[in-house]
C-alpha cells in the first residue's frame, strides 16, 4: 500500500466550483475542491502545471508535498494556494480511505460528537432576513449568520446606511432571541473608523462576531479595527497561507480566525492555523461558501480540532449544490454529522462530471465592485 504512487491529476470545473481528482497507480481516487470562485476557470492551468511536482510520489506525505511546491517559488497568490490546496485535500482523501479510516481519524481523532453549523442567511431585502432568520431557529439552529447590507446600500450616505444596518441587526437579534448566537457578515464594506462605529452601536446585541469589516489588503488596518471594537471580530478569509494567520492572530483583540479549506493549504495547513489561534485562545470558523466538497472537509477538520466553534453553512438541498455530489453533508437539528466513512466521503456525480463547464460566478454584474452616489467605487 505504502508503495503506491501519484499516477494523475485531472480537474473538474462545474459552474464556478474547481475540483481536483488525484489517482494512483493502485487505483485510489481522491477529491477536492479550489476556493478560487470569481475565476475558477484559473485553476486547471495551474493544476496542469503543479502535477509534473506530484506524479510519481507517494499520495501519504500530503505535507512533503505541499512544502515542495510551496517552497519552490514562495507565491502568494490566491490561485496557486487554492490549486495546491485542493490538491492536498485530495491526498489526504486517498489516504483515509487506503487506511481505511475518515480523515479525521487521520486529524488525531474526535474531540466532539457533532459540528453546530451556524446558517448563512443571505436575502434581499429586511423582511426576507427576518422571515428566515425566525424560520431558521424554528428548524435547530442555534447559530445564525446574516448580511445586512442590502441592494442600494453603497448609494447611502454613511450615517444612513449605518442606522439601517444596525437597526436590521437590532431587528434580527429581537426576532430571534438570546438563545440563538448570531454572527454578522459586512463583507468589507466599512473604513476602520466606520468598523469602530458599528462595532460600539452594536455592543448590547451581544453579537458572536463581526466578520470582515474592512478590505483585507492591510494587515495592520485589521489589527487596529480588532484591538479597537470592543465587538468579537473574525477575520482571514482571503489569507492563504499560515504566515498570514500569524501575522493576524498576534491582534489579541481579534476573536476568530477564518481559513479556508480550499485556499489557506487544504487539511494539512489548516491544522497548523488551528495550532496558531489555539495557542492565543481564538477560535476557527471557517470560510465555507463553496460545493460540499469544501463542507465535508472542514467537518472533518471540526472533528478533530478543540478550537473549532461553528461550521458555517449553506443550505445544500437544492441546486447547484444537490447537483454536482453523489451525497450530502447530514445536517440534524443545526448539528452537522461527522461523517464514518474512509476519506472525507465525498464523491462527484458522473452526471454532472459528464457536462461539466464553466460560469462566471454571480454572472458578468457579480464581478465588479458596487457603485457610490458620486459614480466611484464603493468598498465592495
Amino acid at each position: 500500500m505504502r508503495s503506491d504512487r501519484i499516477a494523475d491529476i485531472r480537474t473538474v470545473v462545474l459552474g464556478h466550483w474547481a475540483f481536483v481528482e488525484v489517482f494512483t497507480e493502485n487505483g485510489f481516487q481522491g477529491l477536492g475542491e479550489a476556493t478560487y470562485f470569481p475565476h475558477a476557470s484559473a485553476v486547471p492551468p495551474i493544476v496542469d502545471d503543479l502535477r509534473r511536482a506530484y506524479l510519481g510520489h507517494s499520495p501519504f506525505a500530503p505535507d512533503f508535498l505541499y512544502q515542495r511546491v510551496l517552497k519552490k517559488h514562495c507565491m502568494r497568490d490566491a490561485a496557486s494556494s487554492a490549486a495546491a490546496s485542493a490538491i492536498d485535500q485530495a491526498l489526504w482523501d486517498i489516504k483515509g480511505k487506503a487506511l481505511d479510516v475518515p480523515v479525521w481519524e487521520l486529524l488525531g481523532g474526535r474531540v466532539r460528537d457533532r459540528v453546530r453549523a451556524i446558517l448563512l442567511i443571505d436575502e434581499p431585502d429586511s423582511d426576507l432576513v427576518l422571515t428566515s432568520a425566525v424560520q431558521a431557529v424554528g428548524e435547530g439552529f442555534t447559530a445564525l449568520k446574516i448580511k445586512p447590507f442590502l441592494p442600494g446600500w453603497s448609494r447611502k450616505a454613511g450615517a444612513r446606511l449605518l442606522r439601517d444596518v444596525v437597526d436590521l441587526v437590532r431587528a434580527v437579534r429581537e426576532a430571534i432571541g438570546w438563545d440563538v448566537d448570531l454572527g454578522v457578515e459586512l463583507h468589507r464594506n466599512l473604513t476602520p473608523d466606520q468598523a469602530i462605529q458599528f462595532g460600539d452601536a452594536v455592543r448590547e446585541l451581544n453579537l458572536y462576531f463581526v466578520e470582515d469589516a474592512i478590505q483585507t489588503f492591510s494587515t495592520a488596518s485589521n489589527i487596529h479595527v480588532a484591538d479597537s471594537m470592543r465587538t468579537p471580530t473574525a477575520a482571514g478569509e482571503r489569507c492563504t497561507n499560515l504566515w498570514e494567520f500569524r501575522d493576524l492572530s498576534d491582534s489579541h483583540g481579534l476573536a476568530i480566525l477564518r481559513p479556508d479549506v480550499g485556499l489557506a493549504g487544504g487539511f494539512t495547513q489548516l491544522r497548523k492555523i488551528a495550532a496558531v489561534a489555539e495557542s492565543r485562545h481564538q477560535r476557527i470558523v471557517p470560510h465555507n461558501c463553496m460545493s460540499p466538497v469544501s463542507t465535508a472537509c472542514h467537518v472533518h477538520l471540526a472533528a478533530a480540532t478543540p478550537n473549532w466553534d461553528v461550521q458555517g453553512y449553506v443550505r445544500e438541498d437544492r441546486a447547484p449544490w444537490c447537483d454536482v455530489v453523489e451525497r450530502l453533508n447530514e445536517l440534524r437539528d443545526g448539528f452537522l454529522v461527522i461523517p464514518e466513512e474512509p476519506g472525507h466521503g465525498m464523491k462527484l456525480k458522473a452526471e454532472a462530471v459528464k457536462n461539466a463547464a464553466y460560469a462566471v460566478f454571480g454572472g458578468e454584474a457579480g464581478q465588479v465592485a458596487a457603485m457610490a452616489m458620486d459614480g466611484g467605487v464603493r468598498q465592495w
